[in-house]
């Protein structure tokens, strides 16, 4: 097809608008408990741990789901895999509500939404090559991304907000009923694709699913990435997860937790789309990602050492946009260096790794603290980051033709 058959269609942001949505509640959903871990103690009747374990459970499921997630989007395209996820985040956010405070149930329920993710999550690079052009390809990785850190900045803030300003059930139903909203829209108005392709640079050869493995693990460059992804990821899950957690002996509340995770996670939108720009801007990933990571890393550091409340509320804002900022690099990067390796392919292995890398920080340390204090784990985190930040100035740079 030449240049001259190319053609954009305005639907493509209602497309990308539907599957913000549905992302978006996904991941409220997944940090509904983070900011509240000790409400969700009482109202559940169980220990610390058993409230840690549902947002835990989130990453450990996507490791195996996400094979058959990258299998099912391969073989039958974006639509049929996102709204896979889609079916099984509105039906099982709403019954979580349903388990009300049945320990129990509530877990098994999460776990129903957390099969949902990988079909939703390895779906962004898809939809970008679906319906965008190169020169905006990156730019919707990072929409589609930006709408995961939303989700969790909603849930931080709204969450302990509902459940303290009228109560925990209350909050389960309305979290449910925007399950339920977001999932029968998208199924209802999402498409596949357009009727004509949106690139002349689109990959037209494919590889089965487990030669496509065989290739992604043989490639340097991508392992580099991944390696970056599970440890950029894990910091990130291990902070979020842990993040009331990680204030209180510092004199703050729930209330303060989800307002510094919202805070952060504002940070990372905004890194999200002023990094995704700038790299489709300038047709480079590496060296952004490398300024990305080492804004992350200094914020993290001062974050560790800082118990003042403008300080920690400034560097979560800058952790979240360098860490966050990567993120849509990360993606689009695996699918130029790995082609013809399929998008769903690259996007659901650096993501499962992205979980690995969580489930391996928040259990390894979980006990790594001094007095109730998380600082000595913080400062770990922030030495993961720097070797991820060295690690990144070994991968090849590729650019990106024109459409």
């Amino acid at each position: 097809m030449s240049a001259q058959d190319l053609q954009t269609y305005g639907y493509r942001w209602i497309v990308l608008l539907l599957y913000f949505f549905a992302n978006v509640v996904s991941n409220m959903l997944w940090t509904t408990y983070a900011p509240i871990t000790s409400l969700a103690m009482e109202f559940y009747g169980v220990d610390e741990f058993y409230i840690i374990l549902i947002s835990l459970m989130f990453l450990i499921v996507y490791i195996p789901i996400t094979f058959l997630a990258s299998w099912l989007i391969d073989k039958y395209d974006f639509k049929v895999g996102a709204g896979f996820g889609a079916v099984f985040m509105g039906v099982f956010g709403f019954l979580r509500y349903i388990a009300d405070d049945n320990y129990v149930l509530a877990l098994i329920f999460s776990i129903g939404i957390a099969i949902a993710q990988p079909f939703l999550l390895n779906t962004i690079t898809k939809l970008s090559a679906n319906w965008f052009p190169n020169k905006e390809r990156t730019t919707a990785t990072g929409i589609s991304l930006i709408a995961t850190s939303i989700g969790v900045a909603l849930g931080m803030i709204a969450t302990p907000i509902l459940v303290i300003g009228i109560n925990f059930r209350s909050m389960l139903l309305i979290y449910g009923i925007l399950a339920l909203i977001s999932s029968l829209l998208f199924l209802i108005f999402a498409k596949n694709k357009p009727p004509t392709p949106p690139s002349t640079n689109l990959t037209t050869e494919r590889v089965f699913m487990f030669e496509g493995l065989r290739l992604l693990f043989s490639n340097r460059n991508f392992m580099i990435f991944a390696s970056i992804f599970f440890l950029t990821m894990g910091v990130f899950n291990m902070i979020m997860t842990y993040i009331e957690l990680i204030v209180i002996p510092r004199g703050y509340d729930s209330i303060f937790a989800g307002i510094l995770g919202m805070v952060l996670i504002l940070g990372g939108i905004t890194g999200t789309i002023i990094m995704a720009l700038l790299s489709d801007i300038l047709n480079k990933r590496k060296i952004i990602m490398i300024i990305s990571l080492f804004i992350a890393t200094v914020s993290l550091l001062v974050f560790s050492f800082t118990s003042d409340e403008l300080l920690l509320l400034t560097s979560g804002f800058f952790f979240g946009f360098g860490l966050m900022g990567a993120g849509p690099l990360a993606l689009e990067y695996a699918v130029d260096a790995t082609k013809p390796v399929p998008e769903a392919s690259s996007n659901g292995i650096l993501m499962m790794v992205g979980s690995l890398g969580g489930i391996v920080l928040i259990i390894s340390l979980e006990n790594v603290k001094i007095s109730g204090d998380y600082f000595p784990a913080l400062i770990i985190q922030t030495v993961l980051l720097a070797f991820s930040f060295i690690l990144a100035f070994f991968a090849k740079e590729f650019k990106v033709r024109g459409d």
